[in-house]
């Protein structure tokens, strides 16, 4: 290894640290409490059988059938909660070397084809959907982490003609497809790879029967015991298809703004790299039709759609068509074109037909993207050129990163200083608080003793006098009690100056950890964070 390469390896991982190392402390959100919530579990039953699922429900979705993951992050958080006492800083302090492999991997894996990979490896570590969601303590943070080491591994492994470094290669995706179903999307890769390389099929379909060796035995052992883990996949996969044919252009319109406002500044890449101007021309009209059809007022799900989102959602798809296309041609004429492209089909199709379309799984597409875009830059533009346009991109980058993780953080904070508000107001004095919320609110709640409800009108049934309810309006819908009750209602709303949202619960469009609640990554929007609502039953 030359002292260049392992300057930029010393910086990789000390700008990972950086970017990371600021949101430690921040609160448990989005489906973190789910996974810690099944970890504790494991520790109270250390022998025992994996967890199917809290003894509670999600609207009206029991939890059991929503656990439908492979089991790894659950045993890694279960020793990170005895080790650490669960708080946020020491827990997230605890999965930051993971955080390291991931950045490490992407980095020496754009090496084997770059001449100048640090830029394109920050660059992909600077996005917004991986500088967010990486720092969840989730599934997709150990399937990047051995993911990419896996495609690295066998990359390596290729170049030397090394098998150690393949069954490592193997071994590592194994542990990437125990973390996250997703993970899939690199079995195909890893076997392409191999295939372009003149492996043999026995060869191939060896790595490919090591790397899903753990799985398959995970699956059957689910399958000796009922088949919980199963069902829960199937009902998941059943609700994904009725989504896509529902609601196709949504979901259309999601996946193309998510990809491409995601990937942020890379999005010119793919006009600066085109040959000549007709083609150059050819590619930016063909992106901006296939973008103003899918984003115009007829397609639309519900009436309202904002311009400014519409606008967003036009450019985003634009900029993410052009990238797809450049990926795509590039297969056969840059270096590690045909890596790049079968790792775009692949995680893109996984991406595009997953239940929801969100940030954390649209990371996937992310370095494909990129290092197919500098590939094609490379031998196109000066070293010098080259430096301000990587540069650029990366300043670009990381403040709408920056942006968007800041108000991601005083969302989550939100959830738990209104559970503590709540906590000191009401349960310290002998009250009974019901909780009609998910995610951080219902995490914090629970745990200071409130009780849960599912906010269906048949829950309130459970609500006597003199007891508290307490919503939120981006991640729950409250239904209405059967009778109409006594009771005073205090509303209170969490305003961010920084005019961005990633769930949008009036009238914008971001829809950052589902498309659900918009086909934005995160949108414009001065509409409040949150609103709180404490109902008091007289």
């Amino acid at each position: 290894m030359t002292g260049e390469r392992r300057r930029d390896i010393l910086i990789v991982a000390v700008f990972t640290l950086l970017i990371m190392a600021p949101f430690w402390a921040k609160a448990y959100h989005i489906d973190e409490p789910f996974f810690l919530d099944l970890a504790r579990q494991i520790l109270r039953r250390p022998g025992g059988p994996l967890p199917g699922g809290a003894a509670s429900d999600i609207g009206a979705i029991p939890w059991p059938r929503i656990n439908n993951n492979p089991p790894l992050l659950l045993y890694l958080l279960a020793g990170a909660l005895r080790a650490t006492g669960g708080g946020e800083l020491p827990m997230r302090l605890a999965f930051f070397p993971l955080d390291l492999v991931a950045a490490l991997s992407l980095y020496l894996l754009a090496a084997r084809f770059l001449a100048r990979p640090l830029l394109p490896t920050l660059i992909v570590l600077s996005s917004p959907a991986y500088l967010v969601n990486m720092n969840h303590l989730m599934t997709e943070k150990l399937a990047a982490a051995f993911g990419f080491a896996a495609l690295y591994a066998l990359v390596r492994g290729c170049d030397e003609d090394s098998p150690g470094w393949q069954v490592a290669s193997a071994l590592l995706l194994d542990a990437a497809l125990l973390s996250k179903y997703l993970a899939v999307f690199l079995l195909p890769v890893a076997a392409f790879f191999l295939w372009s390389r003149g492996a043999s099929a026995r060869r191939i379909a060896g790595y490919c029967g090591l790397a899903v060796l753990g799985l398959g035995g995970f699956l059957v052992r689910d399958l000796a015991t009922g088949g919980a883990v199963l069902r829960g996949v199937g009902a998941v996969s059943s609700g994904a298809a009725h989504a896509f044919w529902s609601h196709w252009s949504h979901r259309t319109r999601s996946f193309l703004a998510c990809a491409g406002g995601c990937s942020a500044g890379a999005l010119a890449w793919p006009l600066l790299a085109a040959p000549g101007s007709r083609r150059r021309t050819a590619l930016w009209a063909a992106a901006a039709a296939v973008a103003a059809a899918l984003f115009s007022p007829w397609l639309d799900l519900a009436p309202g759609v904002r311009i400014v989102d519409r606008l967003m959602g036009a450019f985003f798809a634009w900029g993410a068509v052009c990238c797809f296309a450049q990926v795509l041609a590039g297969s056969g004429r840059v270096r590690g074109g045909g890596l790049w492209a079968a790792w775009l089909v692949s995680a893109g199709v996984l991406t595009f037909s997953y239940w929801s379309i969100m940030a954390r799984t649209v990371l996937f597409l992310l370095p494909p993207m990129v290092f197919s875009g500098a590939a094609g830059l490379e031998p196109r533009l000066p070293r010098r050129a080259l430096t301000r346009l990587y540069g650029a991109t990366l300043a670009v980058t990381l403040s709408l990163a920056l942006a968007v993780a800041w108000v991601d953080w005083r969302y989550a904070g939100a959830q738990k200083a209104m559970a503590a508000e709540v906590t000191a107001r009401y349960l310290t004095q002998g009250r009974r608080v019901w909780c009609a919320a998910h995610l951080g609110l219902r995490h914090y709640l629970l745990e200071s003793g409130a009780r849960e409800m599912d906010g269906s009108q048949a829950s309130w049934d459970r609500v006597g006098r003199g007891d508290v309810v307490v919503s939120s309006r981006t991640n729950l819908r409250l239904a209405p009690p059967r009778r109409p009750l006594l009771s005073n209602v205090l509303t209170l709303r969490v305003d961010c100056a920084l005019p961005l949202r990633l769930i949008s619960g009036w009238g914008g469009e971001g829809g950052f950890y589902s498309s659900i609640s918009g086909f934005l990554p995160f949108t414009i929007s001065r509409e409040p964070l949150e609103e709180f609502v404490i109902i008091e039953v007289l």
